[in-house]
């Protein structure tokens, strides 16, 4: 691949600045001196000496527009007067629980700038370095909580001392990357300086990597303009472009500028629109708050987090507001993959609808989520009622020890021989598990990307690293518990009493249930279903019956029973 640079004076920005010179309280210019009396040269004098106490006020800002709270953004969005030795510790105790925030804080502290290398040459010790991404904008790291807070209780003074100084020696990242020309084997990208501090910019940095392989082979190239133009690119060759603004010290530089992602076909240049992935979330209008969840992989040079867009007439706006709260992290186990969840609290009318979300500068690879007013007692109900524990746990148990769980009988495998209580507490595992209609709020309680799958079955529960996931059985409890909460309470005293082929059933009526659905068949038959909202139904031709108290939220476990010797019994075989 070869370069042709553009001309230098094209997309130059004009500046202009002031370089009269102040000596006392007099003017010094090619006139005689003079007091000093113009008006509007005296704004602008207010204004520059104002200007650092301006920026520094705008971090602050900025962190309680993207929902910070008001505690967390006063201790945490101030770099001019960063947390003391014990408040470093006090501000992530559960009673302020800042520590959901550092995405957000971290992005309005360095504001498209990148002070990575000031802060690990400042650091006070470097080995503590689980928190430096804040320097970059990230709270990569945060996942190993205790290393992260050791390493902020160490270095935040520096962190924030070369961050505060970035605001007046650094330039912002370049904006509107795109491609302006293209031909069969070459392509001319343009971009507009940075919105702050571009009379800094000393020279662009262009990153290219070719994607097409497994081995990404990247290479840099330098320019004082805002265009350039690659040529000689690979047939077939897939590439990610994104750009730098460096000062006159290279290490000053800005955060990465969008992402460009383009592929030469056979046939000449074509665009890479990227992956779309859709999924839908059904929650009940009632609901105070819901969640939306996504999950990307990142692209060469992406930032460590993401936006979410929501669609408001026919475009896409950001998601903003303190109603609204997101929460993005990638895990050690999975380092390319980012996992960000949006909850809206105060849920409106207005808040349904499509929502988009993208790895930040990354935009034309997204998910698209769509929620929608769903309720589970006006819905038909399914074709079949939730699985057995012994249907639910045989088809996901994998370790050949763990079968004496999921076995008839009472033979003891190595030594395991589970209590009678434990199918009803596998059957509520099973039904979280497998419940593909209601949003858990499992991000709400910080738990890693690898553990997610203790509580959504979208997320895989590697059997390696699933002994890690212990310590967070109380964050999964929590959240299992959260969602059991709404739901009505199980049928309970139910009573079958057979009438030639005819099953009359009764049961005491349940708390917040609004229908029951009645499941009934032959032994292994096909399964047939009825719904009433009193407490009582007959059936026809059943040996086997499972009855459902459901709401808006969705069902609760399962009373289940089975006609054996003549007869009614309960069963969760």
């Amino acid at each position: 691949m070869s370069l042709i640079r553009g001309n230098d004076s094209t997309f130059r920005p004009m500046l202009i600045t002031w370089r009269t010179r102040f000596v006392g309280g007099l003017r010094k210019s090619g006139c005689a001196d003079r007091p000093i009396s113009d008006p509007l040269l005296m704004r602008l004098v207010s204004l520059f000496l104002l200007l650092p106490g301006l920026i520094l006020a705008s971090v602050e800002s900025c962190c309680r527009k993207r929902g910070v709270s008001d505690v967390c953004s006063h201790a945490l969005c101030r770099p001019e007067s960063p947390p003391g030795d014990m408040e470093r510790y006090t501000i992530f105790e559960p009673r302020m629980e800042c520590g959901q925030f550092l995405p957000e804080i971290a992005e309005c502290l360095v504001n498209g700038r990148d002070s990575s290398d000031c802060c690990h040459q400042t650091a006070d010790r470097a080995d503590e370095n689980k928190c430096l991404g804040i320097c970059r904008g990230s709270a990569a790291g945060s996942d190993q909580w205790y290393r992260f807070q050791s390493c902020l209780a160490l270095n935040l003074s520096p962190m924030y001392s070369c961050i505060q100084n970035s605001y007046k020696t650094t330039p912002t990242q370049p904006q509107e990357l795109k491609i302006t020309s293209k031909s069969d084997f070459s392509v001319s990208l343009g971009w507009l300086p940075p919105s702050k501090n571009a009379d800094l910019v000393h020279i662009y940095k262009v990153h290219v990597t070719e994607t097409s392989g497994h081995h990404h082979e990247g290479i840099v190239y330098s320019t004082e303009s805002t265009q350039i133009l690659l040529s000689d690119l690979k047939p077939n060759g897939k590439y990610s472009i994104y750009v730098i603004a460096h000062a006159a010290d290279l290490t000053k530089k800005s955060l990465p500028s969008d992402i460009v992602n383009f592929a030469i076909s056979s046939n000449g240049y074509d665009f890479n629109n990227g992956q779309v992935k859709k999924t839908t979330v059904l929650v009940p209008r009632e609901s105070s708050k819901t969640t939306l969840d996504c999950r990307l992989k990142m692209g060469i040079g992406s930032k460590m987090y993401i936006d979410w867009e929501k669609k408001v007439g026919g475009s896409f706006k950001r998601v903003e507001g303190s109603r609204m709260k997101v929460t993005t992290y990638a895990s050690e186990f999975f380092p390319t993959t980012l996992v960000s969840a949006l909850e809206i609290r105060s849920l409106e009318n207005s808040d349904f609808g499509t929502y988009k979300c993208h790895v930040r500068g990354q935009i034309n690879e997204y998910e698209e989520v769509q929620l929608v007013q769903f309720s589970h007692s006006n819905a038909k109900p399914p074709s079949s009622p939730p699985d057995s524990p012994l249907e639910c746990c045989s088809r996901s148990v994998l370790r050949p020890h763990c079968q004496s769980v999921c076995s008839i009988g009472s033979e003891r495998k190595r030594g395991l021989k589970p209590d009678p209580i434990i199918w009803v507490i596998l059957h509520k595992f099973c039904r979280l598990c497998y419940d593909h209609t209601y949003n858990y709020q499992i991000y709400s309680y910080q738990v890693p990307y690898h553990c997610l799958g203790l509580c959504d079955n979208k997320f895989e529960l590697l059997n390696l690293i699933g002994s890690n996931c212990l310590e967070f059985e109380k964050q999964v409890r929590q959240c299992q518990a959260e969602t059991i909460e709404v739901r009505p309470e199980a049928v309970s005293y139910l009573k079958a009493k057979n009438d030639s082929d005819y099953t009359s059933l009764e049961w005491e009526r349940s708390d917040k249930a609004d229908v029951y659905h009645v499941y009934h068949r032959r032994r292994k038959g096909p399964w047939r279903n009825q719904s009433v909202t009193k407490t009582s139904a007959k059936v026809k031709h059943a040996d086997e019956i499972v009855v459902l108290s459901v709401n808006a939220y969705g069902a609760a476990s399962p009373n289940r029973i089975v006609l054996e010797d003549g007869e009614w019994i309960e069963n969760y075989d």
